[in-house]
């Protein structure tokens, strides 16, 4: 052996024996966080634009002729716009587009970081999995209360459905993000490598 050749030894126990590393598995999952956090992206947009006074007269006169034609009580311009203040009193909005943002440059960053097999990367994309499923239930619930409180029961089911729909897909993307935590073969594809070098003078 040459002096000074450097040796990569990998940090894993004995007991994983031969073993591979999986370096395909954490880049494809780094591609399918990036690409659903376009779609977190939008809904975090669509959010704010809510937040910010929603819906002119003409776009809710469209949105409830729909909605009032599903059985159930109809709901009213005014009962829409009582909706509406309300869940900006208590932020409804507002803390759920927050949430998505952050959750949208965690997935960017952190998907960014993962396909360069960074152990970072998967930590920070589980970190805004994490926020966007607490922030986007938590909004989602308040956002129920309010339609609760004022709105027509078809448009009711709307915003109920919202909150498990928020629930469901984030919890998903919080599994997917953790699985290259959670395999072991993804595990030592992120593990760090250590260089150790042999001096003939020692």
């Amino acid at each position: 052996m040459e002096a000074n050749e450097p040796i990569e030894q990998e940090h894993t126990n004995s007991f994983l024996g031969e073993v591979r590393p999986d370096q395909k598995g954490p880049k494809n999952i780094a591609i399918i966080l990036v690409l659903s956090s376009l779609i977190v992206a939008g809904c975090a947009a669509q959010d704010w634009v809510q937040h910010q006074g929603g819906l002119t007269d003409d776009q809710l006169t469209t949105y409830l002729s729909t909605q009032n034609s599903q059985e159930g009580e109809p709901t009213s311009i005014e009962d829409f716009r009582d909706f509406e203040s309300e869940v900006q009193q208590s932020n409804g909005f507002l803390i759920r587009s927050v949430g998505l943002a952050l959750t949208t440059l965690c997935l960017i960053i952190g998907g960014v970081l993962l396909y360069g097999l960074k152990r970072s990367g998967a930590y920070l994309c589980v970190t805004g999995a994490g926020i966007g499923l607490i922030t986007g239930v938590y909004g989602s619930l308040l956002i129920q209360e309010a339609a609760i409180n004022h709105l027509g029961e078809g448009m009711l089911l709307t915003y109920k459905i919202w909150v498990y729909l928020c629930g469901t897909t984030m919890s998903l993307c919080l599994a997917i993000a953790a699985l290259p935590l959670l395999n072991v073969r993804a595990r030592l594809a992120l593990s760090q490598k250590v260089i150790l070098t042999f001096d003939e003078s020692e």
